[in-house]
């Protein structure tokens, strides 16, 4: 009856620090998730930004944007494509653009 007794208590006292570390493990990665988390997606985000084609494609969006601001008939129409051409300028290094674009961009800074 002794020994069954001392089995059971080792049991429920096993799982409890079973539980106990599990517990604390998951914390611990959720600590660890939150801090390397933000920068592995920072990292995924650069590594991105420097593809091929999100260049190319940011190249061409400049393009049909800067024809779009040719076509634009009123100053509020123009102000809000500038803004967009800005914007999305901003996320690409110059030196990438050819130095078509880069003129208008400047061009626009400039107004």
């Amino acid at each position: 009856m002794r020994d069954a007794f001392k089995i059971a208590v080792a049991f429920i006292f096993g799982t409890a620090v079973v539980i106990v570390m599990a517990v604390m493990l998951s914390g611990a990665n959720l600590e660890m998730t939150r801090f390397f988390g933000t920068r592995m997606e920072s990292i995924k985000t650069d590594i991105y930004r420097e593809n091929k084609s999100y260049i190319e494609g940011t190249r061409r969006d400049l393009r049909e944007m800067m024809v779009e601001y040719a076509k634009a008939e009123t100053e509020a129409h123009r102000s809000a494509i500038k803004s967009l051409i800005l914007h999305r300028a901003g996320e690409l290094d110059r030196d990438r653009l050819p130095q078509d674009l880069r003129d208008f961009i400047n061009t626009l800074e400039q107004r």
